[in-house]
């Protein structure tokens, strides 16, 4: 089936949804979330994102040698909060969690990548495969209109958990000092635990089992 992809912008039901930061389109189908801000943290969030739903079979194409194991840490419970945001440690990677009537959604942004992507699909106006996400059971590569960086700054109200073991203040070269997800740490947000390693970001869907393992270098979806 061909991926489907919504290009609304507008009020009401979509103007609800705009705290939630991300827009799914999944396979046939699609679902609006909301853009998310870029640098400052006060900035109100406007944009819209767009994520298309790659065909399956493109998912067995990639191979990483990222690790699925996490060595024991601080775990982060984020599942009573709507919007979440964290950077890896070397803030190379920016994610963002979003709740929307229980349903969980995670996208993680890779600002340097030297991944090996499959073609833009036709559907995709936008920026193509500079992160994955995880959505309703599903994961699956990114086509955005904007970027995370900036939800993850200090004093932003996605980093309401910054202080809490687990979370590490640093300042990427450019940017504003942003909230890390330490390595060994998990953020939890109902059934999905994304875990920061030494080796990239692995974020994994208990119910679903599906997920995905990202760094700098390749990406994994499950």
């Amino acid at each position: 089936m061909t991926p489907q992809v919504s290009h609304r912008r507008g009020s009401g039901a979509l103007g609800n949804a705009r705290r939630r930061g991300i827009l799914v389109a999944a396979l046939g189908t699609a679902t609006l979330l909301s853009g998310c801000g870029i640098g400052s943290a006060q900035a109100p969030i406007t944009n819209t994102v767009v994520v298309t739903v790659p065909p399956p079979q493109s998912t067995a194409a990639t191979t990483s040698n990222a690790s699925q194991s996490a060595t024991p840490g601080p775990v982060i419970d984020a599942s009573g909060h709507d919007f979440t945001a964290w950077a890896s440690p070397t803030g190379n990677i920016v994610c963002a969690a979003t709740i929307d009537a229980g349903a969980v959604s995670i996208r993680c942004d890779v600002l340097v990548q030297t991944w090996k992507l499959p073609p833009k699909p036709a559907t995709c106006d936008f920026d193509w495969g500079h992160g994955t996400y995880l959505d309703r059971g599903k994961s699956g590569l990114g086509c955005v209109s904007d970027a995370l960086v900036g939800t993850d700054a200090v004093g932003s109200p996605a980093t309401w958990w910054n202080g809490q073991p687990g979370a590490a203040q640093i300042t990427p070269a450019g940017r504003p000092a942003s909230v890390a997800l330490a390595y060994g740490a998990s953020m939890r947000i109902g059934s999905i635990t994304c875990v920061s390693q030494t080796d990239g970001m692995h974020c994994t869907d208990a119910t679903s089992g599906a997920g995905f393992d990202i760094n700098r270098d390749t990406y994994v979806l499950r």
